[in-house]
């Protein structure tokens, strides 16, 4: 089997098994998101647009959560563009509410489990762009809802430790991607070299069976 269709197959494993933690991160958010938002609106209209938001998700992964249960799981694009869609998703919450926004908007939280779970199913070139995207949308959402927090000594530390501690989330999930990978190979290797020798001094081996008749006109029956 040639490499290229070690690697392909290998990729197709990674996104099967491991689309199921996407799945159930996204519950977690959606649930979470939900309790929250009840708890945090303050307006009828902020109660109307976040859950809006909880039935659009809830419709996106029930579609993903069943093809993966009638063994048809989302291929890699589909998967690469809804967790996306959940980066775009919890930015617009960060930034428009409901409840508080930009620093002070405690939905930025749900970025832990989504880095996460992107990094246990994509190679890594694919986790630091995704984790790109999202630090520079949080941070540009921050700086929108209030760009005086630049000048505050405190607010910009903070920003700072949440973006350190989301891109190391995303590191956590990379190494445990590799890890996995090389278990796998571990696995799976198939040993190379000579084969063992076959020891000296062993004494021959004893036939089995009946013994073979003599034939008659043999000197041993005379």
């Amino acid at each position: 089997m040639s490499k290229t269709r070690i690697a392909a197959r290998e990729a197709a494993e990674d996104l099967f098994f491991g689309q199921i933690v996407i799945i159930w991160a996204r519950w977690f958010f959606i649930a979470t998101a939900a309790i929250l938002i009840l708890w945090s609106a303050e307006t009828s209209l902020d109660l109307s647009v976040g859950i809006l938001l909880i039935a659009a998700m809830m419709g996106v992964n029930f579609f993903i959560h069943g093809r993966y249960l009638v063994k048809k799981p989302a291929n890699r694009l589909l998967t690469l563009l809804t967790s996306l869609l959940d980066l775009f998703m919890i930015t617009l919450v960060v930034l428009l509410g409901p409840g508080r926004t930009g620093l002070d908007s405690q939905f930025f939280i749900f970025y832990y489990p989504l880095f996460f779970a992107f990094a246990l199913v994509f190679p890594p070139h694919l986790a630091v762009a995704y984790t790109f995207i999202a630090v520079c949308g949080y941070a540009a959402a921050c700086f929108l809802v209030d760009p005086a927090f630049v000048a505050s000594a405190p607010e910009l530390k903070q920003l700072c430790m949440r973006l350190i501690t989301l891109s190391a989330m995303s590191i956590l999930g990379t190494y445990y991607y590799r890890v996995q990978r090389r278990s796998r190979h571990s696995a799976g290797a198939i040993p190379t070299g000579r084969p063992p020798a076959i020891p000296t001094g062993c004494p021959p081996a004893i036939p089995t069976g009946r013994p073979q008749a003599l034939p008659a006109s043999d000197p041993a029956w005379q």
